[in-house]
């Protein structure tokens, strides 16, 4: 099993291993993703209304998107395992803090949700994409970022089943929500050991870079940070491939997250019917969209290719539900076409950083290039959720929540299209070149 594994990704048994590691260390982002399947509970349990539900996600994506941009560089100096294990201790540490306190302060609950963005984006996430990234060559980054998607999936289906039960078993919804926090939190932490014990100390790590960075000033340090982000702009590929995943990380935030509670406005479901719902959403499907995603991928020139079918089909799966009217006897059909949005942004988001591998950027440079494209891939993650949560308390009904939102998604597919296909293009022409 580990031979198949390794020949499918492109490395050898001690890069199979690490990858798994690096890709379980995902579970830093449970605690959040009890919003998408108790999102009522969960709200309650921290005392917010859906905007500021809204605004408090706002801050973690304002901290994430800027902090890859201001930081992301810095990651090309440090030892891997111990970014991730440090990351995982302190968002663990804070999570446990809104577990097992009530009625915090606004102020608080604003700073922990920026100290999410911190430890559990900024300081985590390009240090992910680099790994992945450095663990094989081009032709193996569909099957890499793919698989660990899939890999993210499954542990999301089981952190949502853990919820659910939590949720079911508890004396109230609320009583549910903060058990699945505190078990998480302290999963976070024990995690970091293993993190610690099974990624070698040398992954991607170069002490003869290092010994030269030593010897320079803290001025050239920031002057080499600098210079390192204004590279990565000039990059075509970092562009096209940021406004790419920007278009689609748009429909994926309220096809994963706000599609819950529009469902439960407009058409009355209960919560543990809504959870249900949310566990096959967020726990099912991207484990199937993934692993289908990236094997469809590599049949295809280059990935975005792949990324412009997808678009167009979300394109065709939120027009639909924009326009179809929102009364009891259309649930069924608005369910399974929510459905088929879900499963192909899934299928999208399998493949987001793809086209980074495929054009051939350096393993020295990927931290930097991946922060740059993460900045602004991951940018509606500041405004998406506050615009969401606005229109959904700010509408008058349900039905019209439910019809802007859709309509956002669609435009934003569109745009998606557009901006694969040039990523495609100078794919093409890196290659003839």
């Amino acid at each position: 099993m580990l031979e198949f594994t390794s020949r499918y990704l492109g490395t050898d048994a001690r890069g199979t291993r690490t990858f798994f590691v690096i890709s379980l260390s995902s579970c830093i982002y449970w605690f959040l993703s009890i919003k998408g399947v108790i999102y009522e509970p969960f709200r309650q349990a921290l005392g917010v209304t859906n905007t500021q539900l809204g605004f408090l996600l706002g801050v973690t994506g304002f901290v994430q998107v800027f902090g890859y941009l201001l930081l992301g560089w810095i990651q090309d100096f440090l030892v891997i395992r111990k970014v991730i294990a440090f990351d995982l201790v302190a968002y663990g540490l804070i999570a446990m803090s809104l577990a097992v306190a009530t009625d915090l302060p606004f102020w608080y609950l604003v700073i922990a949700f920026a100290c999410f963005g911190l430890f559990g984006e900024a300081l985590y996430w390009p240090t992910i994409q680099k790994s992945t990234r450095g663990l094989s060559d081009g032709v193996h980054q569909a099957a890499l970022f793919s698989t660990q998607e899939a890999m993210r999936g499954v542990m999301g289906l089981f952190a949502n089943m853990v919820t659910l039960v939590l949720f079911t078993v508890s004396l109230s919804p609320v009583t549910g929500a903060r058990t699945a926090m505190t078990c998480y939190a302290l999963l976070m932490m024990v995690f970091s050991v293993i993190v610690l014990r099974n990624i070698p100390e040398d992954f991607l790590h170069d002490d003869r870079h290092d010994a030269a960075r030593a010897t320079r000033g803290s001025g050239d340090v920031r002057r080499t940070g600098l210079a390192a982000i204004v590279g990565a702009l000039r990059l075509p590929i970092v562009w096209t491939t940021g406004l790419a995943t920007m278009a689609g990380y748009t429909a994926y935030i309220a096809a994963t997250t706000y599609t819950l509670p529009l469902l439960q406005q407009t058409f009355g479901l209960s919560d543990t019917q809504a959870a249900v719902y949310g566990l096959i959403n967020t726990g099912i499907f991207p484990v199937v969209s993934a692993l289908a995603s990236g094997a469809v991928a590599k049949r295809f020139a280059d990935s975005p290719r792949w990324m412009v079918v997808l678009f167009l089909a979300c394109a065709v799966c939120a027009l639909p539900l924009a326009l179809l009217p929102k009364r009891p006897g259309w649930f069924a059909a608005c369910t399974v076409v929510t459905c088929l949005l879900a499963l192909t942004c899934y299928a999208i988001r399998a493949v987001y950083y793809v086209p980074i591998g495929e054009y051939g950027v350096p393993n020295d440079q990927s931290a930097t290039v991946m922060s740059v494209t993460s900045f602004l891939g991951y940018m509606p993650s500041f405004f998406a959720y506050p615009l969401f949560g606005a229109i959904i308390d700010g509408s008058a009904t349900g039905a019209d929540a439910y019809r802007t939102v859709f309509v956002i998604i669609l435009l934003s597919s569109l745009a998606g299209a557009g901006f694969s296909l040039c990523g495609h293009r100078l794919i093409a022409a890196k290659r003839r070149g």
